[in-house]
């Protein structure tokens, strides 16, 4: 049988061969390396209960702040931090969608799910995938062939036995010096369950019965020449430069929903009071003995960000104010804000070895390999593509 669309190896290799080479070699060639390790979302935590002193009375004596600073003044919006805190890597998809078909071989199915927790797994044991469609359709592909690899052993009444599911697993907790159940708290972190795992494991094996079954020549020869240029070219990545992080705190005094005037006389009641936090502030530790007897304010988490990334008024804004004094009041859309620079610190990415980048060329050229055994057992299956978008 044929299938919907004919498989064009040339480009899933380049792009596959790249993104197997920089993802690898940036993330430390196999060890789980972020550089943006953000402790919670954006979702603020309750801070101080509220107290007797109500909105627009000050029970400290602090004056108003010379000047409300707008957000867009700074830049220092939602949106600008966001932008600072890249994707964790992990893969999230509705219930609505988990179990939507991408794709069947064969009447195999491979479900957004599926993908999803292919993604995840692939960072959890190292890479830095994004989520973004080209990734899903990379992704996709893999799972795809898998499924043709399986479909063709179990028409030939083959199947992996379990024990070599089992010593794969053991050989890659061996190989990265974990626990069995070290890899597993390291899974479920990304949101990964050991089924997916097995489920990738297994996938392979097919493959390279396939391979064996077309008696593939696998042997790799990767010359030295060839070594040094691609080293030479991972090292001058501007990825690999240190990066400064900066740990921010926000802290939010909330203004609920009214008119117009009585808003505008509630924002600046709200600013004398975040100015009475400002005044007892001596840095982030201090911060929840700063609010306290404020009503109702909203201490953010911890967050670490890309100094670099952060809006230019904002960064020189962070540099002044050093550790010791907040950045505020700031006017946004739910109240008022200030935001405390915890400290800053570099981050130089770990550089790969030699012999690290010859693997990754090595596994590279085996991938080519790969596409090229797979796409003659694809021509044997069907498969049906529920969105003409993943297509090859």
């Amino acid at each position: 049988m044929k299938t919907l669309r004919s498989f064009g190896p040339a480009k899933s290799i380049r792009t596959a061969g790249i993104l197997t080479a920089v993802m690898l070699l940036l993330a430390g060639c196999g060890q789980q390396v972020d550089l943006y390790d953000y402790f919670g979302d954006d979702k603020p935590a309750a801070g101080p209960a509220a107290t007797a002193t109500p909105p627009g009375q000050n029970a400290g004596g602090a004056q108003p702040a010379n000047a409300l600073v707008n957000n867009s003044t700074l830049g220092a919006t939602d949106a600008a931090l966001a932008s600072a805190r890249p994707s964790n890597g992990i893969e999230k998809v509705s219930l609505k969608n988990a179990q939507g078909v991408a794709a069947t071989v064969d009447d195999l199915p491979v479900t957004n799910f599926d993908i999803s927790q292919r993604i995840n797994l692939e960072n959890a044991l190292g890479s830095r995938l994004t989520t973004d469609f080209p990734t899903r359709k990379r992704i996709l592909e893999t799972l795809v062939n898998e499924k043709v690899a399986k479909s063709k052993a179990s028409q030939m009444k083959f199947e992996i036995p379990k024990k070599d599911l089992e010593d794969r697993i053991n050989n890659m907790v061996k190989r990265m010096n974990v626990s069995r159940v070290d890899l597993e708290k390291r899974l479920a972190e990304k949101g990964v369950n050991e089924g997916t795992l097995k489920n990738q494991i297994e996938g392979t094996l097919y493959i390279r019965w396939v391979m064996s079954q077309q008696k593939t020549d696998t042997k790799i020869e990767i010359d030295e020449a060839t070594v040094d240029a691609k080293y030479n070219e991972i090292l001058s990545d501007p990825r690999l430069k240190p990066v400064t992080v900066v740990t921010l705190q926000q802290v939010d005094l909330p203004v609920g929903k009214t008119t117009e005037a009585m808003r505008q006389q509630l924002v600046y009641a709200r600013s004398i009071e975040a100015q009475q936090i400002m005044q007892r502030y001596k840095g982030c530790r201090s911060i929840k003995a700063a609010s306290k007897d404020v009503f109702d304010v909203k201490l953010g988490k911890r967050i670490e960000a890309d100094l670099g990334k952060l809006p230019p008024p904002l960064q020189k804004a962070l540099r002044q104010a050093g550790t010791r004094k907040m950045i505020g009041p700031i006017r946004g859309p739910s109240g008022v804000r200030l935001i405390a620079n915890c400290g800053t610190r570099k981050i130089e990415p770990p550089r790969p070895s030699r012999e690290q980048v010859k693997a990754s060329l090595r596994n590279e050229r085996f991938e080519a390999v790969i596409q090229t055994a797979m796409a003659e057992a694809r021509k044997e299956s069907f498969i049906d593509y529920k969105d003409p978008a993943f297509r090859p």
